[in-house]
C-alpha cells in the first residue's frame, strides 16, 4: 500500500509539473515559476482557468507522496527488534533441538538426587533459592523466586489445567522426542537490569509432573524438568501449590497485600469464627469488590452449614494497622435455604418444616444450646431468667454462651450471655425459641464464673487511656484503647472510620489485659 502511494504520488507530481510548464510556455509565461515549489502560486490564482486543474493534480500527487512516505516510516518502526527498546525481552524457537544434557546421565543423576526433596535447581545459570512460590492460576503452573512484582527467576508451564477439575492425583510426562507438550517460559533478570528476559520452549525438554489435592486451594506436587538450553537449566523436587494470589511473609498470609484474594481469605477466616466448630460445610466466595483508593472492600460469600442451611453473607472490610480486617457490625445475612428445625409438635430436631415457613405463633424447643447457631445473623430478643430482655443481632454461639451485637448511639457494642441465664429467645417474626434442657439430652453444666480481679479491676487501672490487647477466656484477642475498668466490666474503644466504637466485656470473662505499642 505504501509503495503504491509513493509510485502514484510521484507520477502525478511529474505529470502535473510537465503540464504546468507546457501551459506556461503556450501562454508566454515564465516556466521557471512552476519548477520551484509554490513559486507560481500567484500565477495560478490569477489564471485559474488555465492552471487550476493541473495545480490541483500536482497537490494530489504531493499528498500521496507524503502519505506513502509516512506509512513506510511507521512500518519500519514496528519492525524494529524487541530488544532494541527497554523492557522485557522474548527469545525462543518453535522447534528447539534437544541438547545432549537433556538425555545425559548427568541430568538423570540430578533428578534422582533431588527426588523427594524440596524444589531446587538451576535456571539460566542461577541457583533457585528457597523460599519459592508455586501457583496454579488460569491453567499456568508458575514457580517464582523473589517477592518483587517482577520475579528474579520464574518458570511457567502452560498446562491449561483448572484447579477445580483436579480431584485426584494427575500426572504429565513429556519426553524430549515428543511434540505438542505445554509451552515452558523461563524468565530471568540480567545483571544490572530491572526487566526480565524470557525464553520459550515448545518442545525438546523433559518433564515429569504430578499434582494431587492437599487442602482448600492447595495442591501437593512433584516436578522433574530438564530444559534444552546451553546453560543446563533444570528443576527437581516437591512443592506445595497455591491456587490464589495470596502473598506470604514468614509463613503467614500478608494481610497488607492489596488483592481480592486477600480480602476473600480474611472474610473466609472471619466466617469460620461465626459458627460452632464443625457446623460449616463449605464457604464459597462469590464476589470481591476492592476499592484501593479508599482502602475499603466488600466480600459476598455463600455459606453452607451441615444442617442444610444455606446463607449469603456480605461483609465490609477496611485496612487498618493490622492489615485487612472485617469492619465490626458490617455483616449482612440473607437465608437462601433454611435447615432443619424442631417445632413444638415434632419432638425431634429436624422433623419440622424449615424456619422460613414457620408461622408467627410457633414455638420451637431446642434440646441443645448450640442449636441456636441456625439463627445466627437474625434479630432476636433474649429473655433472661431474671426477666430482663436484651435485643440485638445473634452473632456467635458456643456451648456455654451466646453473643449479641447491639446498637448503642452511633456505634455498636457486643455483649455475651451465659447459657444458664437465658430462658428463651424471640425472633423478629414472633417465633419463640425455648431452651428445653430436659427434652432428651442432659444440659451441660454451666462453666464456673471466673472470679473478677480483686479491688474492682485495680490491676488494670494503670493501663486506662493507653493501647491494650484484651484476651478473653475463649482465646479471643481484641485491641483498642482501654477506657474504663470497674468491678463488672471492661470498656474498650476501637477506632472505626472517622469515629470510635466502644465494646464492653464482662470482667469475669477477661483472661488478661496487656499493654501494646
Amino acid at each position: 500500500m505504501a509503495e503504491w502511494l509513493l509510485v502514484a504520488g510521484l507520477s502525478l507530481l511529474i505529470m502535473a509539473t510537465v503540464g504546468l510548464v507546457r501551459q506556461a510556455a503556450f501562454r508566454g509565461d515564465s516556466t521557471l515559476l512552476f519548477l520551484i515549489p509554490l513559486a507560481g502560486l500567484r500565477q495560478v490564482q490569477e489564471n485559474w482557468q488555465s492552471y487550476g486543474a493541473l495545480a490541483l493534480l500536482r497537490v494530489l500527487g504531493a499528498v500521496c507522496l507524503l502519505v506513502g512516505a509516512g506509512l513506510i516510516y511507521v512500518q519500519h518502526e514496528r519492525l524494529e527488534p524487541i530488544n532494541a527498546v527497554p523492557g522485557q525481552v522474548l527469545r525462543g524457537a518453535k522447534t528447539p533441538a534437544a541438547t545432549t544434557f537433556v538425555r545425559s546421565p548427568e541430568a538423570a543423576l540430578l533428578m534422582v538426587q533431588g527426588d523427594g526433596k524440596p524444589l531446587s535447581g538451576l535456571i539460566h545459570g542461577q541457583t533457585l533459592l528457597n523460599p519459592v512460590r508455586v501457583t496454579l492460576i488460569n491453567g499456568v503452573l508458575s514457580i517464582h523466586q523473589g517477592e518483587a512484582f517482577l520475579p528474579d527467576l520464574s518458570v511457567s508451564i502452560l498446562l491449561g489445567w483448572r484447579p477445580e477439575d483436579i480431584r485426584e492425583r494427575r500426572t504429565l510426562l513429556i519426553t524430549p522426542a515428543e511434540s505438542g507438550g505445554p509451552p515452558v517460559h523461563v524468565s530471568w533478570k540480567p545483571e544490572g537490569r530491572s526487566y526480565p528476559e524470557t525464553r520459550i520452549f515448545n518442545e525438546g525438554y523433559r518433564l515429569e509432573l504430578a499434582l494431587a489435592p492437599l487442602a482448600d486451594q492447595q495442591f501437593t506436587g512433584a516436578l522433574q524438568l530438564v530444559l534444552p538450553d546451553t546453560l543446563r537449566s533444570y528443576l527437581v523436587g516437591d512443592f506445595t501449590v497455591q491456587t490464589n494470589h495470596l502473598r506470604y511473609r514468614n509463613g503467614k498470609v500478608d494481610l497488607f497485600f492489596d488483592h481480592p484474594d486477600t480480602l476473600g481469605y480474611v472474610a473466609r477466616e472471619y466466617l469460620h469464627t461465626q459458627f460452632p466448630a464443625g457446623a460449616v460445610a463449605a464457604i464459597r466466595i462469590e464476589n470481591v469488590n476492592l476499592r484501593r483508593a479508599s482502602r475499603e472492600g466488600e466480600v459476598q460469600a455463600r455459606v453452607e452449614l451441615r444442617d442444610g442451611t444455606v446463607e449469603r453473607r456480605r461483609l465490609q472490610l477496611e485496612e487498618n494497622s493490622v492489615g485487612w480486617a472485617v469492619t465490626p457490625g458490617s455483616m449482612e445475612t440473607r437465608v437462601l435455604a433454611a435447615g432443619a428445625a424442631e417445632t413444638a409438635g415434632s419432638g425431634v430436631l429436624g422433623a419440622s418444616a424449615p424456619r422460613a415457613s414457620l408461622s408467627p405463633a410457633v414455638t420451637v424447643r431446642l434440646h441443645r444450646f448450640t442449636d441456636l447457631a441456625s439463627y445466627l445473623g437474625q434479630q432476636v430478643a433474649v429473655t433472661e431468667r431474671d426477666g430482663s430482655v436484651s435485643s440485638g443481632t445473634l452473632t456467635r454461639v458456643n456451648e456455654q454462651r451466646l453473643w449479641l451485637e447491639m446498637t448503642m448511639g452511633s456505634g455498636r457494642a457486643e455483649i455475651n450471655l451465659r447459657e444458664d441465664s437465658v430462658r428463651e429467645l424471640m425472633l423478629a417474626d414472633g417465633t419463640r425459641l425455648v431452651l428445653d434442657a430436659g427434652g432428651g439430652e442432659t444440659a451441660a453444666a454451666p462453666a464456673p464464673e471466673r472470679p473478677a480481679p480483686e479491688n474492682g479491676g485495680a490491676p488494670y487501672q494503670d493501663l486506662i487511656g493507653g493501647p491494650v490487647a484484651v484476651t478473653l477466656e475463649n482465646g479471643e484477642r481484641h485491641r483498642g484503647t482501654l477506657v474504663d475498668v470497674d468491678g463488672k466490666r471492661v470498656t474498650l474503644s476501637v477506632a472505626m472510620g472517622s469515629g470510635k466504637v466502644e465494646y464492653f466485656y464482662d470482667l469475669g470473662n477477661v483472661a488478661s489485659i496487656e499493654e501494646t505499642q
